[in-house]
């Protein structure tokens, strides 16, 4: 039932996922122990930003990994990014026993502390520099001990696939779970994003604590955000000062976000919030980051996620998509000659890593249509 896996720099047990398909796909959710192999770059992402922090930090600390599963992501983490100690939890026995096996496998023992907990048990219980919270599903229960539990600078990673919930899909499930309004169309991907650290920002302010997000991107079924919690009031207002609303317009074309509540906001616009309106990442942490790749090929494809969210931290509200650009017109713009031509005009404009299709720039709405109508080359 279980066989032996490479990913990054270890060898671990996983289950044999060649019997758990259906429908011509693995469902790892109906293996004994939990192990996605589709998160891989996932959890080689995490590694580079833990390098960077403890790098920054200038020490080895301690990180607290309640839903270890087979225990991959702790393991990488002693291996590849030089964490000293990892507290590794899960509420499953079976998860426990094969996550102990793969410690002894990588002769991890004395790093590596394997119990059958609880996640907010095994959190409540435990004073860490760095907290992974990567559950199935979604991790806004787990929010508030991770808060308590973390050290004042702390790093805390948060993995939500509760996408449809996030983006709009179920609304009030949004407004229940985030106390959050989504907003469902082009933008739902950057707003749900936006919106899950606003609930972190927000679950932080309750201990008059704050947060700086130091990564956050999407990536096919999940997003991920990095943050550092500062248990201090200074960073708490600034945190305030960066929680606002998301408004959308679709017959102006009008995006961007206002700190106030949108009661009566703009007659014929929706707007999206409580969300945070800051930088979603920290251009000079990731490029720090960036130049402690290793040159292989797992670390070079998570390099190449992590460059992607860099026009996202600049000072550009939202994005448009040339879809929705395009709509009325009888023709789709190609996003790379709209760039290129608003660039020659001497707009800003680049892409974005939230849709293919996207483009970030500050051009004003009706600038766009018109430089859309004088591009003579289109794609189909």
């Amino acid at each position: 039932m279980y066989v032996i896996q490479r990913e990054g720099a270890v060898s671990f047990y996983a289950p044999d996922l060649s019997r758990y398909i259906a429908g011509g796909r693995i469902e790892p959710a109906w293996a004994p122990v939990f192990y996605n192999p589709a998160m891989a770059n996932n959890r080689s992402v995490s590694v580079i930003v833990v390098r960077a922090y403890l790098r920054l930090l200038g020490k080895n600390g301690v990180l607290c990994e309640p839903f270890t599963g087979t225990g991959v992501r702790s393991i990488r983490y002693v291996r590849e990014a030089g964490v000293e100690k990892v507290i590794a939890g899960d509420v499953d026995g079976t998860a426990v026993d094969i996550a102990s096996r793969n410690v002894d496998l990588n002769s991890l023992r004395d790093q590596i502390k394997v119990i059958k907990s609880d996640a907010n048990v095994l959190l409540a219980n435990s004073k860490c520099d760095m907290i992974d919270i990567d559950p199935y599903g979604s991790p806004a229960p787990y929010i508030n001990t991770a808060l308590f539990s973390i050290r004042h600078g702390g790093l805390l990673c948060v993995t939500a696939t509760d996408l449809a919930v996030l983006q709009g899909s179920y609304a009030n499930k949004a407004i229940r779970r985030y106390g959050f309004k989504p907003l469902r169309g082009y933008l739902s991907r950057e707003i749900g994003l936006r919106g899950l650290l606003g609930f972190l920002a927000r679950q932080a302010l309750v201990i008059d604590a704050g947060i700086r997000p130091l990564l956050s991107y999407w990536e096919r079924h999940y997003y991920r955000v990095c943050v550092t919690v500062h248990k201090d009031r200074g960073t708490a207002r600034e945190t305030v000062r960066n929680l606002g609303y998301a408004y959308y317009c679709s017959d102006s074309l009008n995006r961007g976000f206002i700190r106030r509540y949108p009661n009566g906001f703009m007659d014929r616009c929706v707007t999206s919030g409580p969300l945070w309106i800051g930088p979603i990442g920290d251009v000079e942490f990731i490029d720090y980051s960036l130049m402690l790749i290793n040159n292989v090929d797992y670390e070079l494809r998570a390099a190449e996620t992590i460059k992607g969210t860099l026009p996202d931290n600049l000072p550009i509200p939202l994005y448009y998509t040339v879809t929705e650009l395009g709509k009325g017109l009888g023709f789709i713009p190609s996003p790379l000659r709209l760039r290129a031509r608003l660039m020659e005009s001497g707009v800003e404009a680049y892409g974005t890593h939230f849709a293919v299709d996207g483009i970030k720039t500050n051009a004003e709405p009706w600038w766009l249509m018109k430089t859309i109508r004088s591009i003579p080359l289109t794609d189909n």
